[in-house]
């Protein structure tokens, strides 16, 4: 059986913090508080909004927030598969962070995660939301490992940038 292999990218994205109500409270001349992260696309098309097209409600994140380039780094270390998991004890052995609580990060709030599998020449996800049986069937997602690579390894260049003081992340303002 031949499986597809997937290419992911990652563009910006902006979401809104507040709820509707929230924000008709909101004092006009000042500005909403939104968080910039970087968006997984599979194959162009925006993981997130798979994901809301059958849960509408959903608000989780992805991890890979603009404004804290350590956050960055130590989550797409988490997806390459060379860090800890930046998931909570008790939750999937062996998965990864796809998206979290857009206002902590740290996945006590809730998470959707994977199971990152690699070998030398491809990157699979599995197991795509475990546990949510609205969105059975999304995954797996196979990468070419050097493309996979491509994505995510320039959020990882932190740790030396930081030497320096200086600090980026691709797509940040």
């Amino acid at each position: 059986m031949h499986e597809k292999v997937s290419q992911l990218t990652l563009t910006p994205r902006v979401h809104e913090l507040l709820g509707r109500r929230a924000a008709a409270r909101w004092a006009a001349d000042r500005p909403m508080p939104v968080l910039q992260v970087l968006d997984f696309l599979v194959d162009g098309v925006s993981l997130l909004d798979m994901i809301r097209a059958r849960l509408p409600g959903f608000l989780l994140v992805s991890p890979l927030w603009v404004s804290s380039p350590l956050a960055v780094e130590f989550h797409a270390t988490a997806l390459l598969g060379e860090g800890p998991s930046d998931l909570h004890e008790g939750d999937p052995e062996g998965h990864v962070a796809l998206f979290m609580c857009p206002h902590c990060a740290i996945g006590g709030c809730g998470v959707l995660s994977a199971r990152l599998t690699r070998d030398d020449d491809r990157v699979v996800w599995t197991d795509v939301a475990q546990g949510r049986p609205n969105l059975a069937g999304i995954g797996p997602f196979v990468f070419k490992a050097d493309e996979y690579e491509r994505a995510l390894r320039p959020l990882t260049l932190n740790r030396t940038a930081g030497m320096t003081g200086k600090t980026s992340v691709p797509g940040a303002p």
